[in-house]
């Protein structure tokens, strides 16, 4: 079943979609709408839903923050039913061309994903829509293609998947904690208060939000550091921190998200911090 609950957050309409047995979904996302631009397509599981919608509203662009699954799922079922405009990096716009294989989990939460070989542009430095300007910021660590949308007039920070949560508990295989770091650090220079999260929307304390997990990250890569440093490997050091192991999250993704991947991310990258 496909799920969908609509949010206005004064001209920024969100979409909270999300696919499911009987009952609610456990995992949800967001694409955001605002003067005929369209911030991320959603899970190919939802196309139908995705559609719909689009049949109502004029769709005159869309901007990809980075290549995952939920993000770029319905990205040909869009240009090819209304031909927007697609703004994307290069290895987000490679990654929607050839495809790639999801995972188990991700194919139930998601759906497969297929090559899409349609027209994409490289990301300009200003995304002009007849009322607003949408600024590029590039936000590598959670994928090497994030970038994240700011709306400098407003204050509306469109921020992919650079938020998520105040503290995050797990890592998806392959996210670099210290890029991430520097990200958010990139993008507290600006001004924002608002921020539209692929996830976890934060439209009152976005900025807040925003502070609270980089205090949390720079804490718990000072922590890893600290043992690692007193010769505990991984497995170990998650014990000493008394970090939760949760185990059916390892076998429901097939440990491709994880605990270990998080400590391991500061363990991995922490040569060039040196």
């Amino acid at each position: 079943m496909q799920y969908l609950k609509t949010k206005q957050y004064g001209p920024v309409k969100a979409f909270e979609l999300g696919y499911h047995w009987p009952g609610l979904p456990t995992f949800t996302v967001h694409i955001y709408y605002i003067d005929g631009l369209l911030i991320d397509t959603g899970q190919y599981n939802c196309r139908q839903t995705v559609l719909s919608l689009f049949k109502q509203m004029p769709l005159q662009q869309i901007a990809l923050t980075h290549w995952h699954e939920d993000h770029i799922g319905n990205v040909s079922t869009l240009y090819n039913h209304f031909h927007p405009v697609v703004f994307a990096h290069p290895l987000t716009a490679e990654k929607v061309r050839q495809g790639f294989d999801v995972m188990l989990y991700e194919k139930y939460f998601f759906g497969k994903i297929r090559p899409q070989d349609i027209p994409m542009q490289t990301l300009p430095e200003v995304i002009q829509t007849s009322k607003y300007s949408f600024v590029p910021i590039y936000t590598p660590g959670h994928s090497d293609d994030h970038h994240v949308y700011l709306e400098p007039n407003k204050g509306w920070l469109f921020s992919g998947d650079l938020f998520v949560s105040q503290r995050i508990k797990v890592f998806r295989k392959g996210e670099n904690i210290w890029q991430q770091i520097d990200s958010l650090k990139r993008v507290l220079e600006e001004d924002f208060d608002k921020v539209f999260c692929a996830h976890n929307p934060q439209v009152e304390f976005g900025r807040r939000s925003l502070e609270r997990k980089l205090d949390y990250f720079e804490s718990f890569t000072e922590q890893v550091c600290f043992w690692y440093n007193q010769g505990y490997k991984t497995a170990e050091i998650i014990q000493k921190m008394a970090l939760k192991d949760k185990k059916m999250i390892n076998l429901m993704t097939g440990y491709d998200v994880s605990v270990h991947w998080m400590v391991g991310s500061v363990i991995k990258h922490l040569p060039v911090q040196l």
